[in-house]
């Protein structure tokens, strides 16, 4: 399901509290940094200290204030499956029971390496038996159900154009790796040859015919399929990315691949409406289908099912899998803990080096999760401080000198529709059929994914179900969902340090205050814009709209762009153009709506910090984090979200309240001109 992610000038407010005075310094911020300058480098003057004192761990790519809020969530979770499995045999019936035999499969490592490569056979013995490319065209469409790989990816989700109905929507797939650019860039040779390396390891390792000598042709293919692929970036655009076609249509305009034969293994006999994603490249990739020898397709296709399958399979397998994914494309030095691996598999709700997913039963967990952790008093708390916010954008949006009046109404009409939900869903999968065994992870993992598939399915028949949420209650995060007109926010993200109640109102505004600000600036970013007040993507913005917002918007791009997340790593403006949008409005309006909180009164200096001070290195210090090399050049070509220094640095400087608070000058490095600030919301 696609998740979809807008500032105005700050009216000029004298500052109701003194700037930091002369010689004041990070060293009264817990965890800043009291040799930094808070108008060169923002984010190393709120963060610097907690970044020195917290080196990366061997088992990540990254650690940041969200991986804390992760492994807090993890630990919780853990505890709830450590529980679930002591007394699933007494409960054979219920869901509880089936988080429990699921989470003690996976920890069951014995069973796991006795069995070996063996549970992965049968799937092997099909790709060795597929006779043509219509048979092998078969195995893909069981993708969705199986370990195979599949050139094509289907997913049900809402309609753009009409979100009271779901669409069967079909994506390029393909790609060993998820950045293209290991396949096409001329600095990325070593890498490609330990993907080459890689593949023949797991193809030698499943005695495949040809062995690791097929490895150079598989990898030589997927270099095709990425050079025919869009870029992250390009996958941002909605207006080219909803392109219904019947089943006959595609067929014509795609004729190298067996459409009706991979449809009807799908479960989709007689489809009759699919929904496009990249028109071109699945042509490309349909025609290079057509004139790829047999053998090699096969190879390929062996190489995925090893692929997919190897968290779940012996460590022969599995190790080489985290070596060459993790270890060689992101620096990962050790594997995570096995239950930390456990509660990904069964749970989701990890941060990206625990692969963030539904997890295999998301909402059993989700349920026994909120029963236990959650604080509906938190719920209430949240509840305040998001109708601020809403509060200060209606009056941001009414204030706009860019947009017409109709444009303006509209807005206004659908910011109104808008829908939060908070902590749980109102409802969720209850996996009734569906059968886990605690001494069959292999078999437990097919029958839960096959599981999930049938339920999209069915889905896909009735009317859009808005009760359903895309991530779980356990997942540290937030969401805005543009055709359904609802923001969302998990029960573990409301937990310190993310929220905490007891906050004062500098640090809750700052905090949790600009995340509901960014996540409500997304209706109105550069992709959210094109819904309008009923979820629909229509355009509804006047031609003088249109060019004005993308004149702000291409400033962004341009500001963004030039910032290096590391020597010779610059940020890609394009693909991080929402995200930014959402930084810069949430921040102002959580700033706005901070002040309005004082009532006009002065707030408190603590240790040595006014409230606007406080406010600044709140919203910094959410995004403390650093990466490794290797995982931040890989997140710098497919996450939407720019890297945690230039993030805060480059929303602070566009946020005129910043300036005053810290005493920016015009000889600062991160002085820009008050003309030069980006103002969209």
């Amino acid at each position: 399901m696609r998740v979809l992610r807008g500032i105005v000038a700050v009216s000029a407010i004298a500052l109701l509290a003194p700037a930091m005075a002369a010689g004041a310094s990070a060293g009264s911020w817990p965890g800043g940094d009291p040799r930094a300058a808070a108008d060169a480098d923002f984010f190393r003057f709120a963060n610097g200290g907690w970044l020195d004192a917290n080196p990366i761990p061997a088992d990540r790519g990254g650690f940041s204030m969200a991986t804390i809020l992760v492994m807090a969530a993890s630990d919780k979770v853990h505890a709830l499956l450590e529980d679930a499995a002591a007394t699933a045999e007494t409960e054979p019936a219920g869901e509880r029971a089936k988080v429990g035999a699921y989470y003690a499969a996976f920890m069951d490592e014995a069973r796991i390496e006795a069995a070996g490569l063996a549970p992965l056979a049968p799937r092997l013995a099909e790709i060795r038996a597929a006779q043509s490319r219509r048979a092998l065209a078969r195995l893909m469409g069981r993708a969705n159900s199986t370990f195979f790989g599949s050139l094509f990816s289907l997913s049900v989700a809402p309609d753009s154009h009409d979100p009271d109905r779901t669409a069967l929507y079909l994506s390029q797939a393909g790609l060993g790796s998820v950045d293209r650019g290991l396949y096409l860039d001329g600095d990325a040779g070593p890498k490609r040859a330990e993907y080459v390396r890689y593949v023949g390891h797991l193809l030698a390792i499943a005695g495949w015919p040809g062995g690791g000598g097929l490895a150079p042709e598989v990898a030589r293919f997927e270099a095709r399929i990425a050079a025919s692929s869009w870029t992250a970036a390009d996958e941002r655009d909605e207006s080219r990315i909803y392109n219904p076609r019947t089943a006959p249509q595609l067929a014509a305009e795609a004729p190298g691949f067996p459409w009706d034969a991979f449809f009807a293994a799908a479960g989709l006999p007689g489809i009759k409406r699919v929904v496009v994603v990249e028109p071109a490249p699945v042509h490309e990739i349909a025609a290079l289908y057509a004139g790829t020898p047999l053998p090699t397709l096969k190879a390929w296709a062996a190489f995925h099912a090893l692929d997919n399958a190897a968290p779940v399979l012996s460590h022969a397998i599995a190790d080489a899998g985290f070596e060459f994914h993790k270890h060689r494309l992101l620096g990962v030095e050790v594997p995570p803990p096995r239950w930390q691996q456990a509660v990904s598999q069964v749970a989701g709700g990890g941060a990206k080096d625990l692969q963030s997913s539904r997890g295999a039963l998301g909402d059993a967990v989700g349920r026994l999760y909120v029963r236990r952790w959650f604080d509906p008093h938190a719920r209430d708390a949240l509840a305040g401080l998001i109708e601020d916010l809403r509060r200060e954008l209606r009056t941001r949006i009414l204030a706009s000198e860019w947009m017409s009046a109709p444009a303006r109404d509209e807005a206004l009409r659908k910011l109104a529709a808008y829908r939060v939900e908070i902590g749980v869903p109102e409802r969720g999968d209850r996996y009734e059929g569906l059968i886990i065994r605690r001494d069959d992870l292999y078999g437990d993992v097919e029958r839960s994914t096959a599981y999930a598939w049938a339920r999209d399915l069915a889905r896909l028949h009735a009317p859009a179900d808005r009760a359903l949420w895309t991530m779980t209650p356990q997942t540290v995060n937030a969401y805005n969902y543009a055709p359904f007109r609802e923001v969302v926010f998990t029960a573990a993200l409301l937990q310190p340090p993310a929220f905490d109640a007891a906050d004062d109102a500098a640090a809750m505004y700052g905090g949790i205050g600009s995340i509901i600000g960014h996540e409500l600036t997304h209706a109105f970013d550069d992709v959210g814009r094109r819904f309008d007040a009923a979820g629909r993507m229509r355009e509804w913005w006047t031609v003088a709209d249109d060019r004005r917002f993308n004149e702000k918007a291409a400033r962004l791009v341009q500001l963004y762009s030039a910032c290096e997340a590391a020597p010779g790593l610059r940020v890609d403006g394009h693909l991080t153009l929402g995200e930014n949008i959402a930084d810069i409005g949430g921040l102002q309006l959580a700033y706005l709506a901070y002040r309005a909180s004082l009532h006009g009164a002065a707030a408190p200096i603590v240790d040595g910090l006014t409230g606007e001070q406080r406010f600044f290195l709140s919203f910094a210090k959410l995004r403390r984090g650093h990466r490794r090399i290797e995982t931040l050049r890989s997140d710098l070509a497919s996450d939407p979200h720019t890297p945690d220094a230039c993030r805060v640095n480059q929303a602070v400087r566009n946020v005129d309240g910043w300036y005053g608070a810290f005493d920016v000058t015009p000889d600062a490095p991160l002085f820009l001109a008050p003309e030069r600030r980006t103002r969209i919301w």
